[in-house]
């Protein structure tokens, strides 16, 4: 029971969380409206502030767990978890939340019951914290703090004692902001990679910033201990001149090239055990193998290393190809989008193994068009959003594709957010 839901007449309310849904946010219900609480873990007895109201819905924030506090609850949350948006998650234990993932990936597949339950019976493989390889930080000169933007803000919050990036950036942090306070009088964004023992750091515009960064604005190499390249970057991740290297060698069976600006996994823990499953999952065989969202060849490499031959990658960022080329100088590869691909190539062989690795939001229509009618044998899918995986998804088991492995891959502790790596096979 709501013991004051007037919200102008309160600042805090008291509720129960029922159950957590996609978002990762908790679900009540109380005199009539549905509450929908960050920070809020199942069963839990809950003060909360509300922050938004849309007819019967409400939207809040945990100020107290009052009682009821879940196991996975950590006892002593991130100091910086009022302020940071860097994790929607800072209070879950990742070794004792990565289930509760497996509850919020179903809920967002909720529009697909049958997706929904293969999700609620699969396994979750879990990640320690410190897990960033990849980071973007933002720097605000005006209150010179450099780090992440805060929940549903622009303002930049610190993160002096941030759980989630590496040791290696922890130590970095002073240096790096004495350098931006010196040499960068305007917004931008910091990226950094490692890999290989090795840090890389790039500027790229930023928010309210210039559209492109002034060479005066990479410190030198002798104000950056720890750095091994500092470079900038346009807005579409081009490589402007700097000092040093320009990317780091992951140490993977098949190693790859990585440069500042790409994508490539984040998760230092577990990159080496998914190119491992990805490897299994793919097997040998002498199917061609072709990457849709090849990146610098990460899942190509995988496939590599389990034994296939025959591989194409497509990629449409230049420097990502590049190190694709670089990587795999015995695939294919494709600078430009899967659909030009896919169009451009009318005659490939469906005796094959697509794999897929799309943004948040997902495969495009005309992409899932493409490829039922492609229709490969064997689909490959790892999507970093369950709403979205399961609509993709979806669609092709329509069309006569089996789900025929699914499991979740925690990739980013502290945050609800999970992938999911599926094979779909056609029917």
């Amino acid at each position: 029971m709501v013991k004051n839901a007037d919200l102008e007449a309160a600042d805090t309310t008291e509720i129960r969380a029922v159950k957590l849904i996609g978002g990762g946010r908790a679900l009540a219900h109380a005199d009539g409206a549905t509450w929908m609480i960050r920070g809020g873990l199942p069963g839990e007895w809950l003060r909360v502030s509300p922050t938004r109201r849309r007819a019967r819905i409400i939207e809040a924030d945990v100020v107290d767990v009052l009682d009821d506090r879940h196991p996975a609850r950590l006892d002593l949350s991130c100091p910086h978890a009022d302020g940071c948006g860097g994790c929607d998650w800072p209070e879950v234990d990742p070794r004792l939340g990565a289930e509760l993932k497996i509850t919020v990936a179903a809920e967002a597949a909720g529009r697909f019951p049958e997706i929904a339950d293969r999700i609620r019976s699969s396994s979750i493989t879990p990640s320690p914290p410190g897990y960033r390889l990849r980071s973007r930080l933002h720097w605000d000169p005006t209150t010179r703090v450099l780090g992440f933007y805060g929940p549903r803000s622009w303002r930049v919050s610190p993160i002096s004692q941030c759980g989630i990036i590496s040791p290696t950036l922890a130590a970095a942090l002073p240096s790096l902001t004495e350098n931006l306070i010196d040499h960068s009088l305007m917004p931008v964004d910091l990226e950094v990679i490692e890999g290989g023992g090795a840090t890389v750091a790039a500027l790229r515009p930023g928010r309210g910033g210039p559209k492109s960064i002034p060479e005066r604005c990479v410190p030198p190499a002798a104000e950056c201990p720890g750095i091994d390249g500092f470079h900038r970057l346009t807005k579409s991740s081009q490589i402007l001149p700097g000092w040093g290297m320009e990317q780091v060698s992951m140490d993977l069976p098949v190693p790859l090239e990585v440069p500042i600006g790409s994508f490539f996994q984040g998760n230092r823990h577990l990159v080496p055990w998914l190119f491992e499953r990805v490897a299994g999952l793919v097997g040998a065989g002498d199917e061609p193998v072709v990457d849709l969202h090849a990146g610098v060849g990460f899942l190509a490499a995988a496939a590599r290393w389990a034994g296939r031959e025959n591989l194409t990658v497509v990629e449409p960022h230049s420097p990502a190809a590049a190190a694709a080329r670089r990587n795999l100088p015995d695939a294919r590869v494709t600078t430009g989008s899967a659909e030009a691909f896919l169009e451009n190539n009318a005659d490939l062989p469906r005796d094959a193994l697509a794999i897929t690795d799309p943004p948040r939001t997902g495969l495009t229509p005309n992409l899932r068009r493409r490829l039922i009618g492609w229709r490969p044998r064997r689909l490959l899918m790892l999507g970093c959003d369950p709403a979205t995986w399961s609509r993709d998804a979806a669609d092709f088991i329509d069309h006569g594709y089996v789900l025929s492995h699914l499991e979740l891959v925690d990739l980013f502790p502290f945050t609800h957010h999970v992938e999911v790596l599926a094979v779909l096979e056609s029917g």
